[in-house]
């Protein structure tokens, strides 16, 4: 057998080397690739275990359009991204049938496209979506309470001096005024019908002239499950006679707003009335002065702290 020159040798053991070391850097590579599978599979594991059944629409429907049950379909979708407030299937029957079991129709209040996660405000009866005589109404006379934010859902109630206690407006969605990201103390805004801001503005002048009362507001603990409760408060006859004659509220509201007074009247304004006619006009006159003039200067400094804020 020939013997192997230097140069030969040098050459096959620089080779042998070479396929040693490439050796060891395969197997690392293929450890390495094996622990980013297992990891892979490790997150897509949690992530499938973290998900949850969330009601998404089956097809694009805009503001306005009826929704039936077959119209939405169940999907899983990653926890982190559901909302808190999502539809079940307990809210929509809550939307789709009146506490008498008869059912209503599913009205969409925004534009939802294809497989958008549902929540529950998306979707209200038909009875109840906003009329054209909604407008956006603000008040800073209502005691709130301490922990009060945006997007819960109140009454607004009037308390008498002698306990009675009477519910103005009911299950309303509140907006506090941020002024440059600082929340308001005393200012919010509610959507109420053309009736409804009347029976508030009776309210508020009422709460105004009979000492010792107080308009304020109080929060519903499931929403989403809890009925509006029926309004109590009735107005003196003045403003029920405006309500009765306003062009401006809907035929169904007005007639709704008129039976309820004839049927509550007697007994809930009876009430107010015993109170007021207890004060003088020149007191009742005084404590309207005043409390309007302090509601328009909290109103002008609100809205100097809003136009600081976004300035």
């Amino acid at each position: 057998m020939a013997t192997m020159n230097p140069l030969e040798r040098k050459a096959r053991n620089s080779f042998i080397k070479g396929l040693a070391i490439a050796g060891v850097i395969g197997i690392i590579g293929i450890v390495i690739l094996v622990i980013q599978l297992i990891n892979i599979k490790g997150a897509e594991k949690q992530r499938l275990d973290t998900q949850k059944n969330v009601s998404v629409l089956a097809q694009p429907v805009r503001s306005g359009d009826i929704i039936t049950i077959d119209m939405i379909k169940t999907i899983k979708a990653d926890a982190t991204i559901v909302p808190s407030d999502i539809l079940t299937s307990t809210m929509f029957d809550q939307i789709a049938y009146d506490e008498a079991g008869n059912e209503r129709k599913v009205i969409a209040k925004i534009d939802i496209s294809a497989n958008t996660i549902i929540t529950a405000n998306m979707l209200d009866a038909e009875e109840n979506i906003n009329t054209s005589d909604v407008r956006k109404q603000e008040y800073n006379m209502i005691s709130l309470p301490a922990d009060l934010e945006t997007g819960e859902t109140v009454d607004v109630r009037l308390r008498m001096p002698d306990g009675t206690d009477y519910i103005v407006v009911s299950k309303k969605l509140v907006t506090v005024l941020d002024a440059g990201g600082i929340a308001s103390l005393n200012t919010i805004s509610l959507d109420l019908s053309e009736g409804e801001t009347l029976m508030m503005s009776n309210a508020i002048v009422e709460s105004y002239q009979i000492e010792g009362s107080k308009l304020y507001i109080n929060k519903y603990v499931e929403p989403g499950l809890q009925t509006g409760a029926i309004t109590t408060y009735i107005p003196n006859a003045d403003v029920q006679n405006l309500i009765a004659n306003n062009p401006n509220i809907v035929t169904t509201a007005k007639q709704e707003l008129i039976n309820r007074i004839n049927s509550q009247g007697n007994l809930n304004r009876g009430n107010i009335n015993d109170t007021l006619s207890g004060i003088s006009q020149d007191d009742r006159n005084s404590g309207i002065e005043t409390q309007t003039t302090t509601e328009k200067s909290t109103q002008r400094d609100e809205r100097q702290k809003y136009l600081d804020g976004i300035s």
